[in-house]
């Protein structure tokens, strides 16, 4: 019983751990503010992001600012973007870096 209890709490601990991920070389198709910053690619992600969006943190905080900075930017100039992001256990892809060339 105990092994089994074990085994539950171990596959719940991994089921809801995050995971981090970098995508370079992708274009711009989508990029808008609904309660939060969030940007989408024509090519799509390497990870199964809800929705094929990356979230941009809490746009009141100066990182995420800069974030849809470079992306606004971006996106005028029709430029290769790279995002990394962490993906939740629901599928909830948030960025943490953005660059473009």
């Amino acid at each position: 019983m105990k092994i089994i209890a074990l085994a539950v709490v171990a596959l719940a601990a991994f089921s809801t751990q995050a995971f981090a991920v970098e995508d370079q070389g992708r274009t711009i198709s989508g990029l808008g503010v609904q309660g939060t910053g969030y940007v989408q690619v024509k090519e799509g992600f390497s990870q199964p992001c809800q929705f094929g969006t990356v979230y941009l943190p809490d746009l009141s905080q100066y990182n995420a600012r800069a974030m849809m900075a470079v992306l606004v930017a971006a996106q005028s100039r029709g430029a290769i973007v790279s995002i990394a992001y962490d993906v939740n256990g629901s599928g909830i892809c948030t960025a943490n870096k953005i660059s473009a060339q």
